[in-house]
């Protein structure tokens, strides 16, 4: 008993320039849930998240009608991408040959992958090629 009381005097007299043990306790993240620690954080499902998942990588191949050209690129995320080529928003081609219709699109797990696509169908430099891409998907 006498230990204890000894214990508790020396704990109380390191955290009594922080404020105390109530202090301390407030600062803690479980306080005030009921619980010694956040279930939420060790509980939760993150497998459902989307951003646990890697990024998906999208090869994309548009054509103008206007140019009779088609473009390939590559990007994160396609929608934001189809809208900055059809406002205008890169190189002098793709701003001239508006609008662009999304005609082939190739995903995968890594930008890495996704360049070294982009990079196969562009030294190609043939339209058959790309023509035939777009007739097989």
């Amino acid at each position: 008993m006498l230990l204890s009381f000894i214990l508790r005097q020396r704990i109380l007299n390191i955290f009594a320039p922080l404020g105390g043990l109530a202090q301390l306790a407030r600062a803690l993240p479980w306080h005030g849930r009921g619980h010694r620690f956040d279930s939420d954080i060790l509980h939760k499902s993150w497998f459902n998240e989307p951003a646990f998942f890697a990024m998906r990588f999208i090869v994309y191949i548009l054509y103008s009608t206007k140019c009779d050209k088609y473009y390939v690129g590559q990007t994160a995320n396609l929608e934001v991408r189809m809208e900055e080529h059809n406002i205008g928003k890169g190189g002098a081609f793709s701003s001239s040959c508006l609008p662009w219709i999304l005609v082939y699109q190739e995903s995968f797990p890594s930008r890495r992958e996704a360049v070294k696509r982009e990079r196969e169908i562009k030294n190609k430099k043939s339209r058959i090629y790309i023509e035939k891409l777009i007739s097989r998907a």
